[in-house]
């Protein structure tokens, strides 16, 4: 029993060892490499807060940690810059509106970005990534099942279709497509949280022979195999990528966006329609063909 004993206390103190040279060797190699000056990664550093200006003017603010009682600092972001703060303590930023003062608090390991909203009139959004080179079409906002489906409906999707949606988020789109209408469908993101959560998805729906997701900045990826284009980018980021439409489509090929039109594609817009979701809210639907 002593001898069996004695075997057992050397033993578990071995194995616990092994475990936590795993444990630990794999959380590193897990954990988030955060995104340097120039650097390629797309993954958020959790201890940095970004401001993107994506306006064609300066954007003056005021910022400090929201536990300071010293005065905030003021900053001048001119068009295409981006400032980034270190640190685990939320920020708060202010800046001017009208007139008026806007305060802000900016939470550790999140991307911002100032841009014109629906008036014209700055104002400070989340972000979607906090990478130096790529531009930020848009944040993260899943589109409404109900508008995904009037989405594909509205372009015609069939089984003989490529559908790539161009900030794919959880891969709805496209695993609808392949699901409902058995097309083929490609989904970029610039984000591998949201890529994960796409293949998730299409693992789920028995769709995974069907579709590909790939971690990519949208701005420079190759879509020309696409037969249906969906979107949902903010206007400016439509008006950004239009060239590659006009360069990269097919003559025929449609594309369909969610609540913002092309801008200058007005003589290609085949319809456009109004659907509400399961909140009451209302979306438009705009369907081009290239």
């Amino acid at each position: 029993m002593k001898h069996k004993t004695l075997v057992a206390l050397i033993i578990a103190p071995m194995i616990l060892g092994v475990g936590l040279y795993f444990l630990v060797r794999d959380g590193r190699e897990a954990a988030p490499i955060s995104a340097s000056a120039g650097a390629s990664s797309p993954v958020l550093d959790k201890n940095q807060v970004t401001i993107r200006n994506v306006t064609k003017e300066t954007v003056t603010y005021t910022i400090k940690p929201a536990s300071s009682s010293a005065p905030a600092g003021r900053k001048a972001l001119t068009a295409g810059g981006l400032d980034r703060y270190s640190g685990r303590k939320r920020l708060i930023l202010a800046y001017r509106r009208l007139g008026n003062e806007i305060t802000e608090t900016l939470l550790p390991g999140t991307p911002y970005s100032f841009r014109y909203d629906e008036n014209g009139l700055i104002h400070l959004y989340l972000g979607s990534h906090m990478r130096e080179d790529a531009e930020d079409l848009a944040p993260y906002i899943a589109t409404p099942m109900e508008v995904v489906f009037e989405m594909l409906e509205m372009a015609r999707v069939g089984a003989s279709d490529t559908v790539y949606d161009l900030g794919c988020g959880d891969g709805r789109m496209v695993v609808l497509a392949a699901e409902k209408y058995g097309a083929r469908g490609v989904g970029i993101d610039i984000d591998p949280r949201r890529i994960k959560e796409a293949e998730a998805r299409a693992e789920k729906a028995g769709v995974r022979a069907l579709v590909t997701f790939r971690v990519e900045d949208a701005a420079k990826s190759d879509f020309s195999e696409a037969t249906v284009l969906a979107l949902y980018l903010l206007p400016e980021s439509n008006a950004l990528l239009r060239p590659k439409f006009e360069s990269l489509l097919q003559p025929g090929a449609r594309v369909v966006t969610h609540n913002y039109p092309v801008p200058g594609w007005d003589e290609r817009r085949l319809d456009s329609t109004a659907v509400k979701d399961k909140t009451g809210k209302n979306h438009t639907i705009f369907l081009y063909r290239r």
